[in-house]
């Protein structure tokens, strides 16, 4: 199986994925995806839950962070953060020249849900298999745990590009960048690959969203499905700022759950040439 090469054009109408879950988006990206500085600079960083691509509903709080160097390494310490109503904020130090990895770690969470009465009402709580045990009436069916973890990730390069915080983990489901996020560039083929303990994820599908819908007369979201390599291989015509969002689904290894996903959310840009 191929993977599929896909424009994004102005004009062409998408429905988003049916991937998409009610609950909120979460993404943190900075104000600069690339700088070119010889000097240390502050880039700052935004971290917001949205409905829509980009536009700030509540602010994330500071606990589920985690900057890398360009080394790959986990950085200890973020500076001041600020959190507000719609968005939170931190600035992001770049002193060294390479690649920086942005990621935000929500959960695993549980929700428990089941049937009840003659209408088969579907009623939720949020508890693991343990907890539910508690709270789930007499007659209940059809029950079942689901654990979700959600990820937000984006990348800013100073100068030269470096790989190390690009380097697969081998551990649960990761999106891959194979094409660097900085070589980021309208009319080229962009790839990533999609792996779940180091092996290839296929026919997963996820969606790519432009910012700025709401000012369009036609929202646009490009639906795409990995090949049997786990790799997703898309193009835009335009530039801008995009989201690629995957929900990740499988049986949990947990016994405090039935299923788990994984919900990544990936921002970046793409710039015109």
């Amino acid at each position: 199986m191929k993977s599929t090469l896909i424009k994004l054009t102005a004009g062409v109408a998408l429905t988003v994925a049916a991937l998409q879950t009610q609950a909120h988006d979460i993404y943190i990206w900075p104000s600069y995806f690339s700088v070119n500085s010889e000097k240390a600079v502050k880039i700052p960083v935004q971290v917001t839950a949205s409905h829509t691509t980009y536009r700030p509903d509540f602010a994330m709080p500071s606990d589920g962070v985690k900057v890398f160097g360009v080394d790959g390494k986990q950085q200890r310490r973020i500076g001041s953060y600020y959190q507000g109503a719609r968005v939170a904020t931190f600035d992001l130090d770049v002193a060294e020249q390479g690649t920086y990895g942005l990621k935000y770690y929500r959960g695993p969470s549980y929700r428990t849900s089941y049937k009840i009465g003659k209408r088969d009402t579907i009623k939720r709580l949020r508890a693991n298999k343990s907890e539910a045990q508690a709270q789930i009436p007499q007659g209940a069916k059809e029950v079942v745990t689901t654990s979700y973890l959600t990820i937000a990730m984006s990348y800013v390069t100073n100068k030269a590009p470096t790989e190390a915080v690009l380097a697969a983990q081998n551990k649960g489901f990761e999106l891959v960048p194979v094409t660097h996020p900085a070589d980021y560039v309208t009319g080229e083929e962009l790839e990533v690959t999609l792996l779940f303990n180091g092996k290839p994820v296929a026919d997963q599908d996820l969606v790519i969203e432009q910012e700025g819908i709401q000012y369009l007369a036609d929202p646009k979201a490009l639906e795409l499905k990995s090949d049997e390599n786990g790799k997703v291989v898309f193009s835009f015509e335009q530039g801008g700022r995009y989201m690629l969002k995957v929900n990740h689904k499988q049986t949990s290894t947990n016994a405090e759950a039935d299923y788990e996903v994984t919900r990544i959310y990936y921002a970046f840009d793409v710039i015109y040439e």
